[in-house]
């Protein structure tokens, strides 16, 4: 049953013409950014507070269900790890065009010390709107969602330009959890000298926390009650 839970899931993502337009809209603003701008700061920005956060709301919505649709899969697919495991290997592949596309056009423009970042990035924020999903659907989630995909790297963003303004770089534990909610601009503000933390420690210690939250993921939505 669990590939069929994936086929379902993954036609609601991409058989979708809102999801092909966005997805069109996106990959062409970061190739203008890559190519009309010489400084690398326009595509880092793009990608950390735009469309990163926007392609991983928009393929994650599939899963921000009522309890009434969630009682459907379970009663179709009849188990909770189904649904759940169903849901997390969907979302994984359905941001992989968008992933394969970003990182290919870092490498081909000369950013590679931006494609471990981009990828870490993507899984943690991908990783953390589904945990979210827990809690149940509706407004809520929707408001959560949007808190974590825009919010958390907005949030660093400021903290590393207040600090840069008084001339004191961010470290410490401070210096990594500021890393961890924008990998992206925390790997340029490394490069600038701003952001004190060990980029590769980093990247492995997101990698390690974004499946770990998957797997709390798994764990927390098996035992979740609904209420049809």
């Amino acid at each position: 049953m669990l590939k069929y839970a994936i086929k379902m899931y993954l036609r609601e993502i991409f058989m979708n013409t809102t999801y092909w337009v966005i997805l069109g809209l996106l990959l062409g603003a970061e190739y203008f950014a890559a190519t009309q701008y010489e400084s690398s700061l326009a595509f880092v920005e793009l990608l950390q507070f735009i469309a990163i956060p926007i392609y991983i709301f928009l393929v994650s919505t599939v899963f921000f269900t009522e309890d009434k649709v969630l009682t459907f899969e379970l009663v179709l697919f009849r188990k909770w790890s189904t649904v759940a495991r169903g849901r997390l290997l969907s979302l994984l592949l359905s941001i992989l065009p968008f992933m394969i596309f970003t990182v290919f056009l870092a490498g081909h423009y000369n950013r590679n010390d931006l494609i471990a970042p981009i990828s870490v990035a993507i899984l943690f924020y991908s990783s953390a709107v589904l945990i979210s999903t827990t809690i149940g659907g509706g407004s809520r989630l929707y408001v959560l969602s949007m808190g974590l995909l825009f919010m958390l790297p907005f949030s660093s963003l400021v903290l590393i330009q207040n600090q840069a303004n008084i001339g004191n770089p961010v470290q410490g534990f401070m210096g990594y959890l500021t890393y961890l909610f924008a990998p992206i601009y925390g790997s340029y503000a490394v490069s600038s000298g701003i952001l004190l933390v060990n980029v590769d420690k980093a990247n492995l210690g997101i990698l390690l926390f974004s499946f770990l939250l998957g797997l709390g993921y798994l764990y927390i939505f098996e035992r979740r009650e609904v209420y049809p």
